[in-house]
């Protein structure tokens, strides 16, 4: 029994094997199943997208001893109008190593081989000129949401447990097929493509070859690009690329290129090479470029008489950018009529020691007009913006002690028309002069001397500054630049800056530092300028420039981006002796404003201006949203304005006369008075010295309604002004557009004591309520002597209109007309009965006090009325203008 037993247990053994091997090749055929379906669900849905069929032939899966993967027969089939699909790919094979994905729980992944077979893409030039990649692509973008929500940054992947032994792609076809010349198709193919990487894993350069056969029956075209040791990212950092190309005919490929290009004809042959070092991001040292680049006989459609345009790029280059070396052992660039030709040595440009060694870089013959009649789509992209030939010229040039380059870039004979910005005709002087050196004391920066002339460019195309050609503008800058070490941004320190504009003329310092990329960029400036004079009105053009230029229509607001501000720190400091300004003259202008991202403070500002002198520290706006949504508010202190200056250009008539002394604290949105009509808050406080209103003498205003009711009174001379005493204090608060009083205003002189309540509009219309109490001395003369009263008699008004021309309205004189009737009849009865009369007089003078009770009494209850209506109306406004408010304003002065 026991030797039987021994006999069997092979057999269960095998069994036990088979049922094994069953079993996995059982989940290996359910796995197939279930990827193929998932893979095949995902194809319909991108067919639905994109257009046109996708189909998925098998996929096949093995678990040990490698985990991989082979995705059999991928068809990307053509779309409607089309006969051929667009690629197909035979197979798609991906193994990975089992035991250390297992044993690391994913976090070692040795992928021994991905290769991609067979594939063909079939680039197909339908009848109308287009080709199916053009539609694809048109298809696609049709697909992407119009507006995109902004990525947030994320960390990069740690791709540190990645190995791929081998990833190529072999045997790869590009078929150009072109259906537009009818029954008979042109076809052309870029064949026996391969592109292989071998070893790609942390640590280890990259390598990636690519060969191919263009138009030939044999590889003629090879490319390599190489890679400095991969991060853990896997992002690479190219260090090198070679280029070989064996005589390839470019000719055929004109009709598969974008309509635009309309290429017919030419060669291309290579043999260059490029060590990139610090020129690409993260590379580090030297960069060289060394071979020949030649497209010849090259023709475009629409060329002027079939010009052919040859293209050589000869270079043996060597540059580095940390010390600012460049080595022109050969430059040459030959476009066609046009040439850059360099040689010569630059030694330590950016180190305190620079040399110079016969240095030369020369443009010949430089003109895009002329380019353009080879290359016919240039003209296109030029649109008539450049024409003339562009002088060029850096030279190396001093002496032992001091060596520099010297770079002259002479505009004079060129042609500009640059749309919404600036023109100037050929002839019309603007050069560029710059002188470069190293610098010792500011640690090895490039700096750099530099001066414009622009005396021959017409500036009012921008619809900015009126500046037209032949008028003085010139510009010149000495400073220093350093790039940033990290090899991400730089530093800009301009040590005298000095900008000559018609007449006047800016001068100063400043300090720019850009750091990081994306939403982490930053712009740090710092800035100090003066000027002894600046005629902003001469040198901006005004509103009715503008619209002489633009057919009455205003220019369209270009869209803004809210954000477009963020990252940005820095401040400016100004003084400037004289200044004048939308028609007024300032004195002394001095101030520092700080800039955080779009927040604009003031935070000091001071200017004499009308007599006086306005300080305006702590002002603030916002320059991210568009203009009619800036907030903004105001804090300004005004010291002795003459008020009559103050308002002569913004009123058709003299208003006021007087020195203002007050605060002026507003906040608003917008600018324009329809604007603030509805967002303008706050306040003003302060006190009118000496002043006087123009255009209307409220006591003959009184006094003439008043003498033609009594019929023994005489009209007083007008002298059509109002005094309003020695010290007028006053205090508005500005709500929907209305600076309503905050209490009445009183003031007391020889003729009347006057007080009035109420509000002006911004538009400058009164509506004021109150009155005119005549003095004792002016009922006399009003009387010639009959009439002297003991107390002023009031008289009751209104003012309306605007306050250059005001009307006074609601006059109501019968009450004092009454009380002056009554006192001249107490004076008769007195003079003719003596003593007796005086009896007669107290009764008459009982009804002078009762007629001026009555007439007070009527006045009060009219400005009772008055002042109901005007409070009713406030309240109503006030509402609107708070729920208008909130509406407006959420969120722009700090609201969520």
């Amino acid at each position: 029994m026991a030797a039987v037993k021994k006999k069997r247990w092979p057999y269960v053994l095998g069994g036990i094997l088979v049922l094994l091997v069953a079993i996995v090749a059982v989940v290996l055929w359910r796995l197939d199943a279930i990827l193929l379906k998932t893979a095949r669900d995902q194809a319909a849905t991108y067919s639905q997208k994109l257009g046109r069929p996708i189909e998925i032939g098998d996929i096949s899966t093995k678990l040990f001893p490698h985990v991989g993967a082979q995705i059999e027969n991928v068809v990307v089939g053509p779309a409607e109008g089309e006969d051929l699909p667009l690629a197909e790919l035979k197979t798609v094979d991906v193994s990975v190593a089992a035991m250390p994905l297992l044993t690391s729980k994913g976090k070692d992944i040795q992928v021994k081989n991905v290769e991609v077979s067979g594939l063909t893409v079939n680039v197909l030039r339908l009848a109308d000129g287009t080709t199916n990649v053009q539609r694809l692509q048109e298809k696609w973008a049709s697909q992407q949401p119009k507006e995109e929500t902004p990525e947030e940054e994320t960390q990069p992947t740690d791709l540190s447990g990645v190995h791929v032994e081998r990833a190529a792609l072999t045997d790869g076809t590009i078929r150009f097929v072109d259906r537009a010349g009818g029954q008979q198709a042109r076809e052309l193919a870029v064949r026996d493509l391969d592109i292989e990487v071998k070893d790609l894993r942390v640590g280890k350069p990259l390598k990636v070859d690519l060969a191919a056969a263009v138009l030939a029956e044999k590889q003629n075209l090879k490319m390599t690009l190489q890679a400095a040791p991969l991060p853990a990212t896997l992002v690479p950092t190219p260090e090198q690329v070679t280029l070989k190309a064996e005589h390839i005919d470019l000719s055929p490929l004109g009709p598969f290129l974008p309509p635009d290009v309309g290429l017919q004809a030419g060669t291309l042959d290579a043999d260059w090479k490029a060590d990139l070092g610090g020129a690409v991001p993260g590379g580090k040292g030297p960069t060289k470029l060394v071979g020949v680049i030649k497209a010849l006989g090259m023709k475009f459609a629409g060329s002027e008489g079939g010009k052919a345009l040859d293209v050589v790029l000869d270079t043996d280059v060597t540059g580095d950018m940390e010390t600012g070396d460049l080595a022109l052992d050969k430059l040459k660039l030959d476009l066609g009529p046009a040439a850059i030709t360099g040689k010569g040595k630059v030694k330590g440009l950016l180190t305190d020691k620079p040399a110079v060694e016969g240095f030369e870089l020369v443009g010949r013959n430089l003109d895009p007009a002329v380019l353009a009649e080879y290359y016919p789509p240039l003209k296109k992209q030029l649109k008539g913006m450049v024409a003339g030939p562009i002088g060029l010229d850096v030279r190396g040039s001093g002496t032992q002690a001091e060596q520099a380059i010297n770079i002259a870039v002479n505009l004079t004979p060129v042609r500009l028309r640059v749309p919404d910005q600036l023109s100037k005709e050929a002839g019309g002087a603007m050069t560029l002069n710059a002188k470069l050196t190293g610098a010792a004391a500011s640690g090895g920066a490039l700096r750099f001397d530099a001066k414009a002339d622009l005396d021959g460019v017409d500036m009012r195309p921008g619809l900015l500054v009126n500046k037209a050609p032949g008028q003085r503008l010139d510009v010149a800058a000495a400073g220093t630049y350093t790039p940033a070490k990290t090899g991400s941004g730089m530093t800009v320190n301009v040590t005298s800056m000095t900008l000559s504009a018609l007449e006047d003329t800016v001068s100063g310092t400043a300090t720019v530092s850009l750091a990081g990329t994306g939403k982490k960029a930053t712009t740090t400036f710092k800035a100090a300028v003066k000027s002894a004079r600046l005629d902003a009105d001469k040198l901006l053009m005004s509103e009715e420039e503008v619209l002489a230029r633009t057919g009455g229509k205003p220019p369209p607001e270009p869209p803004v981006e809210a954000t477009r501000f963020n990252g940005y720190r820095g401040d400016i400091q100004f003084a400037i002796a004289s200044l004048r300004f939308t028609k007024m003259d300032l004195s002394q202008v001095t101030g520092v404003v700080k800039m955080v991202d779009d927040l604009i403070t003031v935070e000091k500002f001071s200017t004499g201006i009308y007599g006086g002198k306005v300080v305006a520290d702590g002002t603030t706006i916002r320059l991210g949203p568009s203009p009619e949504a800036r907030p903004f508010s105001a804090k300004v202190q005004v010291q002795g304005i003459e008020m009559a200056q103050a308002l002569a250009e913004r009123t058709p008539k003299q208003v006021m006369t007087g020195k203002f002394n007050g605060n002026v604290d507003v906040q608003g949105v917008g600018y324009t008075p329809e604007k603030l009509q509805q967002t303008l808050l706050g306040g003003i406080s302060g006190n009118l010295l000496e002043g006087t209103f123009l255009g209307k003498d409220l006591v003959s205003s009184v006094t003439g309604p008043l003498a033609k009711a009594v019929p023994f009174a005489k009209g007083l001379k007008s002298g059509d002004v109002t005094s309003l005493g020695e010290n007028l204090p006053f205090s508005v608060t500005i709500k929907n557009g209305v600076a309503q009083l905050s209490k009445p205003i009183t003031w007391t002189r020889p003729e009347a004591a006057m007080s009035f309540d109420g509000g002006i509009k911004l538009d400058g219309t009164l509506d004021l309520t109150g009155g005119v109490s005549l003095t004792p001395a002016t009922i006399k003369a009003l009387t010639a002597g009959k009439v002297t009263p003991t107390e002023a008699i009031p008289v009751g008004l209104k003012l309306s209109g605007k306050a250059w021309s005001p009307e006074v309205t609601g006059i109501d004189v019968k009450p004092a007309a009454t009380t002056i009737l009554k006192l001249a009849g107490s004076s008769v009865a007195g003079s003719l009965l003596g003593e007796k009369g005086k009896a007669v007089q107290d009764i008459i003078t009982g009804g002078q006090d009762k007629a001026k009770a009555d007439a007070e009494a009527r006045a009060n209850e009219e400005r009772k009325k008055l002042e109901d209506k005007a409070r009713a109306e406030q309240e109503k406004a006030k509402q609107r203008a708070e729920e208008e408010a909130k509406k407006r304003l959420k969120g722009i002065f700090g609201g969520k």
